[in-house]
């Protein structure tokens, strides 16, 4: 008996060493298990179907409850601890899992998360001081105040986010996108749904197919295209590109550049010229309004396409502005009406075309 003993003995403290964790907590479907970690962690998700949801804490633990799970299923759930790496894994082996099972994780403030679920929603509540990427196949995802980076993408839902310090790229392939603010560069497209922003600290590179792009103020230049509704812009400094097959483009307080195009629609801009490029705002069917301040320096060449017959039509359109003409031509031949400024001597070009619409080149007031 004794030598049985000693041998077992032996055995135990020659066993590996292992990161130690409580042990799983099985409770009326409950799954839950707890980790001693240290800030600057990182927790990994990947599992095959279900909600996700994300809580910071103060602690330095991870806690992990699953729920939703069926018996014959949990040996495919692991839940496991490398050094300060937390993972949780779910992969059905027999099927694609279709229940409904939901993961609720607690993490300390201080870390990152990587998570990904092939069929649900990924949610994260309280601040996360480090970097977030998420992704799901069928769900939406939302956020709300995250100071690292931020890396979101979804196949069929919306997404929407608070105020991220850094920066953030967000893609969905059927929702809305909604961002509060953002402190450097955000990246947001969505193929079949709204863009809405609000203050931008960098530059700012938004798309949609299918609706309207909404931005506040965006630091640095903007990149903003829908191919089925209107752009607004409230403020920029840098180039703005905006472009629509479908809708109005309203920009205000832009200093830099603009190229604005709308195949089906007005344009609206208020433009401050900083000399270091020209603009250009062409609409195939609508009226173009442009604000300048009265100090502005720039030459503007304006001009209006007539469709039909000339003589009938040619007096329908018209160019107006605050600003005294260089030249002011009806071409019968091209069937254009021309007109061009020097604003104080010229500067940038900006080029003003419209066909069937109006022109209008405005003093800003108070400017």
């Amino acid at each position: 008996m004794k030598t049985l003993i000693a041998i077992a003995l032996c055995i135990l403290f020659t066993l590996p060493a292992k990161s130690f964790a409580a042990p799983l907590t099985v409770e009326e479907g409950k799954q839950s298990k707890s980790f001693t970690v240290t800030k600057g962690g990182t927790l990994e998700m990947s599992v095959s179907g279900g909600d996700i949801r994300l809580n910071t804490w103060d602690k330095d633990e991870v806690f992990v409850v699953v729920e939703g799970i069926d018996e014959e299923d949990l040996e495919d759930l692991k839940i496991t601890q490398s050094g300060n790496t937390i993972r949780v894994d779910f992969r059905p082996r027999w099927s694609q899992y279709s229940g409904d099972a939901v993961f609720k994780v607690s993490i300390p403030s201080q870390f990152d998360a990587d998570v990904r679920t092939s069929g649900g929603n990924v949610e994260l509540r309280g601040t996360m001081k480090g970097k977030l990427t998420g992704a799901t196949s069928g769900g939406d995802m939302r956020a709300a105040n995250i100071d690292g980076p931020t890396y979101l993408k979804t196949s069929g839902g919306d997404i929407w986010l608070g105020t991220v310090s850094a920066e953030a790229e967000v893609k969905t392939s059927g929702g809305d996108i909604k961002v509060e603010k953002v402190g450097k560069s955000l990246k947001a497209s969505t193929s079949g749904g709204d863009v809405e922003v609000g203050d931008v600290g960098g530059d700012a590179t938004l798309s949609t197919s299918g609706g309207e792009v909404k931005v506040g103020k965006v630091t640095g230049s903007a990149s903003l295209r829908t191919a089925g509704g209107d752009i607004e812009l409230k403020s920029a400094s840098g180039t703005v590109e905006a472009k629509t097959a479908g809708g109005n483009i309203r920009l205000e307080n832009i200093t830099g550049s603009i190229q604005a195009k709308t195949a089906g629609g007005d344009i609206n801009a208020e433009l401050i010229p900083s000399g270091k490029g020209g603009s250009e705002l062409r609409s195939a069917g609508g009226n173009v309004i442009l604000f300048l301040p009265s100090n502005a320096k720039a030459t503007i060449d304006a001009t209006i396409r007539i469709r039909g017959r000339w003589r009938h039509r040619k007096d329908e359109y018209q160019i107006r502005s605050d600003f005294q003409e260089e030249s002011k031509t009806e071409d019968k031949d091209e069937q254009e009406i021309h007109a061009t400024y020097k604003l104080n001597g010229g500067g940038d070009t900006i080029v003003i075309e419209t066909s069937e619409g109006d022109i209008e080149i405005r003093k800003m007031s108070g400017k």
